[in-house]
């Protein structure tokens, strides 16, 4: 018969070792989570730029199928697909678009019944990123290099040169 262990202090951790264990451990999630937002705030400003992609593509595909003039327009930060109707424009289709993305447009891209468009450029713009979505005046929809913001560049230079 095999003797029972009786002996209690060989097992288990000192409440220092749990300590210093968390402790490590929360200096290395606060060093990922500071590194990994950016990567965030990227992936939300790309799927904001394929949104409305995709969107102009629908406005493209429904003025040609539905032989009626549509167009995309951002408005109280909500992105709206507008059919023509009678010489004013309804909203189709409404699309919640996050707040920390500015939206402009030097003209709102529209498509007509016969398959031309009146082009435009779309701006997308945060406190670290740019891109613009430009509509030519035959259809084609392209996406410009998303780009580092120069204005939030500027800023940072300049805290570190004060």
């Amino acid at each position: 018969m095999i003797p029972m262990r009786t002996d209690l202090n060989t097992g288990g951790f000192t409440l220092y070792e749990i300590m210093i264990s968390i402790t490590i451990v929360g200096i290395i999630t606060g060093l990922l989570s500071v590194s990994l937002f950016p990567l965030l705030d990227r992936s939300e400003f790309v799927n904001t730029a394929d949104q409305i992609k995709d969107s102009l593509r629908q406005a493209q595909w429904l003025a040609l199928n539905r032989r009626e003039s549509h167009r995309l327009k951002s408005e109280f930060g909500k992105l709206l697909l507008q059919r023509k109707n009678n010489g004013s424009y309804e909203t189709v289709l409404e699309e919640k678009v996050t707040e920390k993305i500015s939206i402009s447009a030097t003209r709102w891209p529209s498509f007509s019944a016969f398959g031309f468009a009146a082009g435009g450029t779309i701006t997308l713009e945060t406190e670290y990123y740019i891109t613009k979505v430009v509509v030519s005046p035959i259809g084609r929809i392209r996406q410009t290099e998303i780009l580092k913001n120069k204005m939030f560049n500027q800023k940072r230079n300049l805290k570190y040169t004060s």
